[in-house]
């Protein structure tokens, strides 16, 4: 293969877990260390990818990418994070992805009970639609890149009056760690030991976010943490092959993926149960550890069968921008993406997660 045959491939492969446009993962692969084509970054890094990759993933329900991320661009020391345009929240109301990463992310006090928000994390600077963001005392670096036009400084400012307002104080502009951050820390010690520990893991996904795009069949895919492990929930509708061996090969690939292993699972998606009641969902689940390492576990929950919430799923999500050709993959218009009444009490119990 001549050189520049393997450039392009290269940048193919990085635009694949990436989502990266390829000239953009072309000239990203030109003279970069093909053997750890994805940088990992530091502890500090790492934590504020993870701390913000879990609170973005939270409280939507449809988007035009999975989990509200069109791609990211990262280096050891920073990664810039593309927002789509809109998500639709359980209430089916239509909201900005940069006022719903704001009410997510940004640290406020709730005086005597907890901080909401990301711990720590501060504003730093806005440049057009590029809002910056890091953690106190520490020089890592994460860019919240919204759609053409967003104005995070009205958006912020929108938010420090209402927060005051509501005696919830503002902390994203402190320049220390406040009393009620350490009070925070020092209150759940448990639950803020469990999630360092899987801060490797949020980042490591973050910086591969497309593959729950090109690596997969699922239409919907929802997130969310239990102490020490991280959910991930992907729905296949029927009629579309569950391909989620593809998913784990790219996810364990050994240059381009993660450093798991698989430690148990358990997988219900043979021929002849296909052929049963097709208002049945089925489940293949796949638990995951750092093969290195003892703390943090990947549980990935591959489901097949019929929509989920309610129905028009297609039109929804390319209201809201979704790749037409991704929605012909996973949503053709002939398929079945709509709930029966009788999976509506299924499909509500993971509502209060973020999805697709």
């Amino acid at each position: 293969m001549t050189s520049g045959g393997r450039l392009e491939k290269l940048a193919r492969t990085q635009q694949l877990y990436t989502g990266e446009p390829f000239a953009v993962a072309k000239k990203v692969m030109r003279g970069r260390d093909n053997r750890h084509p994805i940088h990992s970054g530091p502890l500090q890094q790492a934590h504020l990818e993870a701390e913000a990759f879990a609170k973005l993933c939270s409280g939507g329900q449809w988007w035009a990418h999975p989990l509200g991320l069109s791609h990211v661009q990262s280096t050891t020391k920073s990664a810039v994070a593309h927002l789509d345009s809109h998500t639709t929240l359980s209430n089916g109301t239509s909201y900005a992805l940069s006022g719903h990463a704001l009410d997510q992310l940004l640290p406020s006090a709730e005086p005597g009970v907890q901080v909401n928000g990301v711990v720590g994390l501060r504003v730093v600077g806005i440049d057009g639609s590029d809002l910056h963001l890091t953690l106190v005392d520490s020089e890592c670096h994460l860019v919240l890149r919204g759609i053409p036009g967003t104005d995070w400084a009205e958006e912020l400012d929108e938010r420090r009056l209402r927060y005051e307002k509501a005696e919830a104080p503002p902390l994203w502009q402190q320049p220390k760690l406040t009393t009620f951050e350490e009070e925070h820390i020092r209150d759940y010690p448990e639950t803020w030991k469990a999630e360092r520990g899987l801060d490797w893991l949020g980042s490591a996904l973050l910086r591969r976010i497309a593959i729950f795009q090109t690596a997969s069949t699922a239409y919907s895919t929802r997130s969310w943490i239990t102490g020490d492990e991280w959910i991930f929930e992907l729905d296949t509708v029927r009629g579309i092959r569950l391909e989620h061996e593809v998913f784990l090969r790219h996810l364990m690939d050994p240059v381009w993926g993660l450093p798991l292993h698989i430690e148990r699972q358990y997988c219900s998606c043979r021929p002849e149960q296909e052929l049963g009641d097709s208002t049945y969902t089925l489940q293949c689940t796949y638990d995951l550890l750092h093969r290195g390492m003892n703390s943090g576990g990947l549980q990935l929950r591959f489901r097949h069968g019929p929509g989920v919430y309610t129905g028009g799923t297609r039109i929804k999500l390319a209201e809201l921008g979704a790749p037409i050709r991704w929605l012909d993959r996973v949503l053709p218009e002939h398929s079945p993406d709509v709930a029966s009444p009788s999976d509506a009490s299924g499909a509500a119990r993971s509502s209060d997660e973020g999805s697709h």
